[in-house]
């Protein structure tokens, strides 16, 4: 009698880093850490599932061979989680997403099969219609992902009683309740999942190491979530939306949630001496927004005294007096401005 036990979860990073970049992949274009998929992970595992994490863009995976992976897990589920490094990558990354939905499903009919991201969150029963997923995610994902699995391993599952999915039923797609957003972060999922990514793979933007600094080691991490801002053109909250109401918000209110500075620099605290990481990317759509916030990340790390090269997101709008100086005395060399247009005239229309 076999003792094997069915993992739980297989969390999938898709990636055409090869064929996007061909020969200059090998070497120049950037390889960054799943931070969507390594949040959910820590969120999923602790509540007591097994989760493995596929990085199919680090280890260079095509779809078959991704699925080919994900058959060899037999996990009871599969996500492809598909988010890209900044807000519009998505839709991006939707073309391979499909490909690997498509493969696996030719391999193995039976197993669940559920599609997590932005692009993902906007265009849910569209995305069904298109992919070959059981399960479409209209929300952030956590926890849909969680009652996803609760229901999975259930004895006579009922999906329609899972929030946050747009799935098929009778032949019709359907879409249940809205999944709530996650409110602590600090608790509910204080990290990425370090321990299950291939950190040795990681390489930062040869911009970002100007000046023959080392590309690798490298890591990015999420400080906050959200925008609080009502930009009609942007993308950020389509994620959030969903689940702000359930979550307790107002319907004109966008969310926009912190991790504590303690919780952030103990990531780093880790980064930099479990992984020896130097070069970190902060992910956050709007990271120069909270000075509170902000300046308490910036005095942890002056306090530690490390040698850090950090990119972060900013407007022109939010640097405050004072900010400039502490930033780069923390080590944010760079700060990447969203600069819509020079013309009132094309930013009023």
């Amino acid at each position: 009698m076999s003792n094997h036990k069915q993992l739980d979860l297989v969390l999938v990073h898709p990636g055409t880093r090869m064929q996007v970049y061909q020969s200059l992949g090998s070497t120049l274009a950037a390889i960054e850490p799943p931070v969507w998929a390594s949040l959910l992970a820590t969120f999923i595992r602790r509540r007591g599932f097994s989760v493995m994490v596929l990085d199919a863009e680090a280890e260079n995976l095509t779809p078959q061979e991704t699925a080919s992976r994900i058959a060899e897990m037999d996990p009871l589920l599969a996500v492809v989680v598909v988010y890209g490094h900044q807000p519009s990558a998505s839709t991006q990354n939707m073309t391979v997403s499909g490909l690997i939905c498509k493969a696996l499903k030719e391999s193995n009919p039976e197993r669940k099969l559920a599609l997590v991201g932005g692009h993902v969150a906007a265009l849910p029963q569209r995305t069904l219609e298109e992919e070959a997923a059981d399960f479409v995610c209209t929300g952030e994902g956590p926890y849909t992902v969680l009652e996803l699995l609760q229901a999975a391993k259930s004895t006579s599952p009922d999906y329609s009683k899972v929030r946050g999915i747009c799935y098929w039923e009778e032949g019709r797609a359907v879409s249940t309740a809205s999944a709530p957003l996650v409110k602590d972060l600090d608790h509910e999922m204080p990290e990425l999942a370090w321990d299950l990514l291939p950190m040795e793979k990681y390489r930062a933007h040869n911009w970002h190491c100007f000046g023959d600094l080392q590309r690798e080691p490298y890591a990015s991490l999420y400080t906050t979530f959200g925008c609080p801002y009502h930009c009609s053109f942007c993308c950020i909250q389509a994620p959030f939306k969903s689940g702000e109401k359930e979550a307790g918000w107002k319907e004109s209110v966008n969310s926009y949630r912190f991790w504590s500075p303690q919780a952030v620099i103990a990531q780093i605290d880790k980064l930099v001496r479990e992984y020896g990481v130097r070069n970190i990317k902060i992910a956050d759509e709007m990271f120069v927004l909270n000075p509170r916030h902000i300046l308490g990340i910036c005095d942890a790390i002056i306090e530690r005294g490390y040698d850090l090269n950090i990119w972060a997101y900013a407007r022109v709008d939010t640097v405050r007096d004072g900010m400039l100086d502490k930033l780069k005395r923390a080590g944010f060399n760079w700060l990447a401005f969203g600069i819509e247009a020079a013309s009132e005239k094309v930013r009023d229309d």
